[in-house]
């Protein structure tokens, strides 16, 4: 393949994503928040892993972009941190993932283990801010009588209180269960797991971080924009867990097929899929000189 068309497959594929990521914003639950569960964060990283972290990143950043320039043109804070948060998921999965690989970093339990730690631990401080001493009163409402306020000044019930706390305990328990079964997935599927926890905890964290902060400067107060970005945690969580699975189940198989069909030209090949392919080659020649020897 002559190396314009290389780069021509390789635009086209990266348009045929940014297209599928912004369909897959519009498959969608939505949240007694407001905020929805969607299959964007999904195709982002299939494309990260599949292409690289810049590749990645563009596909997130203007897919999911794009929907919110639609349907969000009167909140601009929203855009640009759908543009700025999901060029970052995918540039950090995409070049995660590379470093695992060339580095030959083992994907061990412990790196699970400490992933979801660290997120129930982020959910946790982000809990004790709304609770603590320190918070204001319509802080502490929301996980006392649940209530939150919308940017419209509508007043809404959402049980934040209750879900907050269980899903960051499943999704520590999820980080610890992959990390248990990693041994049975293959180095490359290990490397994306990993790659995969890391940015979808950074995800959660950064949609709370700038919501508040973004949302706090230019468009209320951060009373109130503590509270809205709280209660869009439960969203990015529900999200966050189809994401991962769907990743480590969708990416091999993907993967391989464009591998095979010449559409996508990867160097990164795993020290397992080098033994695997130095062990064919053996049992090949060896054949070939059996063969050599009867005629």
């Amino acid at each position: 393949m002559s190396k314009n068309k290389k780069l021509l497959t390789k635009i086209s594929i990266i348009a045929i994503l940014t297209a599928l990521c912004f369909a897959g914003t519009y498959v969608q639950i939505k949240m007694p928040s407001g905020d929805m569960i969607h299959l964007g964060n999904f195709v982002m990283i299939i494309a990260a892993l599949l292409l690289g972290g810049l590749e990645g990143g563009f596909v997130g950043s203007f897919g999911m972009g794009l929907y919110d320039v639609i349907y969000y043109t009167q909140k601009p804070t929203t855009i640009f941190r759908t543009l700025i948060l999901k060029f970052l998921i995918g540039f950090i999965v995409g070049s995660l993932f590379r470093l695992i690989i060339k580095k030959d970093l083992k994907a061990r339990p412990i790196l699970f283990t400490i992933s979801g730690l660290l997120f129930a631990l982020g959910i946790g401080a982000i809990i004790l801010y709304a609770t603590g001493d320190f918070a204001n009163t319509s802080a502490k409402n929301l996980f006392s009588s649940v209530h939150y306020y919308v940017l419209d000044d509508k007043t809404k019930s959402f049980n934040v209180s209750v879900i907050i706390p269980i899903l960051s305990i499943l999704y520590a328990i999820t980080a610890l269960v992959a990390g248990i079964i990693s041994g049975k997935l293959t180095q490359r599927n290990k490397a994306a797991l990993v790659a995969i926890l890391v940015a979808i905890f950074i995800n959660i964290i950064g949609e709370f971080v700038l919501r508040y902060t973004l949302e706090g400067w230019f468009v209320s107060d951060f009373n109130t924009s503590g509270l809205v970005a709280t209660s869009k945690i439960p969203g990015s969580m529900i999200t966050g867990f189809i994401t991962v699975i769907l990743s480590v189940v969708v990416y091999e198989p993907v993967y391989y097929a464009l591998k095979k069909a010449s559409l996508i030209e990867d160097d990164l090949e795993t020290k397992q899929e080098l033994e695997e392919e130095n062990a064919e080659i053996l049992t090949h020649n060896k054949f070939e000189t059996q063969d050599n020897l009867v005629k």
